[in-house]
């Protein structure tokens, strides 16, 4: 299952100052979407306009250089090196799968 990391020095960073409380808030449940729905960081433009002042609270991230516009929304700034890609997170999936598949052959001869 994949999961959104955030800093540790988020809290303090001036990035995180400088866009807001409200526009982190955004940035937050944005990166569960996009992991959750692994977009490989795309928040799609409905997702933002979903939310009370998004798009608002959108061009604070991008002044403060968390996203970047994109031509059907936005772009978290530097995904990959922070996040897991769809691609790797489909690979983990499906090894762990192949570890519940000869777990539960192995104790249905064992058994």
């Amino acid at each position: 299952m994949p999961w959104f990391n955030t800093d540790d020095k988020l809290h303090s960073h001036p990035k995180t100052r400088n866009a807001g409380l409200e526009a982190i808030g955004l940035w937050t449940v944005a990166g569960s979407y996009c992991t959750d729905y692994m977009t490989d960081g795309a928040v799609p433009a409905w997702f933002v306009e979903s939310w009370p002042r998004g798009k608002t609270l959108a061009g604070r991230l991008v002044k403060a250089r968390f996203w970047d516009v994109a031509d059907d929304g936005w772009q978290f700034r530097s995904w990959p090196e922070y996040q897991r890609m769809r691609e790797q997170v489909l690979k983990e999936k499906a090894k762990a799968a192949e570890r519940k598949r000869k777990w539960l052959e192995s104790n249905d001869r064992n058994g």
